[in-house]
């Protein structure tokens, strides 16, 4: 059997959002979603997310701020960030700003969680 993680979605896009939470509950985590700053804020203090999984685009803040709110709002939660970026581009995004990870949009929904997964366990 495979660990619950709690993890949060952080995307201002709507749709994107509805899709990544159906597909993680299906593989079996407990999602929350965030399409702002404030609503992530509000759902790290509900959920206490093992994972947060931010989109780096985000329309309220910039992705550097974005992932400082994050660590305010679950310090102990591992922030992988998640964009149609070229994978080179995101590692090195991911890198400048001391996330724990990146996962690319580009992937198959059906094998993100597995993703999700490799990264927070691999610490």
């Amino acid at each position: 059997m495979t660990e619950q993680l709690r993890l949060i979605v952080v995307d201002d896009d709507e749709l994107q959002l509805e899709l990544m939470e159906r597909s993680l509950s299906r593989d079996g985590f407990e999602v929350g979603r965030a399409a702002s700053a404030g609503a992530l804020m509000t759902e790290a203090k509900r959920l206490a997310p093992a994972v947060i999984l931010m989109d780096v685009n985000m329309p309220d803040e910039p992705a550097d701020r974005m992932i400082a709110i994050a660590r305010e709002a679950a310090p102990n939660a591992r922030v992988f960030l998640y964009s149609a970026w070229e994978p080179s581009r995101l590692r090195a995004l991911a890198s400048q700003l001391g996330a724990d990870g990146f996962i690319s949009k580009s992937e198959s929904v059906t094998m993100i969680g597995a993703r999700i997964r490799e990264l927070f366990f691999r610490r």
